[in-house]
């Protein structure tokens, strides 16, 4: 079932300092980042965010895939 803006602001609150941190540490320690939130920010310009996940959170079979072809493509 889709979320609606508010629930999806609230998310963001509480996610985006999150994001921002694991950020930081990745560059810090030099690890490899998946940005997956960016990642899915730009797929949902191309179809709908419920084509990747269906209640913002659970991934959809084509959310999965593109989440394990983009880490094929960061780690290979």
């Amino acid at each position: 079932m889709p979320v609606g803006e508010e629930v999806r602001e609230a998310w963001r609150a509480d996610l985006d300092p999150k994001i921002q941190a694991v950020r930081r540490l990745a560059r810090r320690y030099g690890a490899r980042l998946l940005a997956a939130d960016g990642m899915f920010a730009a797929l949902s310009a191309t179809a709908r965010p419920e084509h990747w996940s269906a209640d913002g959170v659970h991934l959809t079979p084509a959310g999965h895939a593109a989440l394990a072809a983009a880490w094929l493509r960061l780690v290979a």
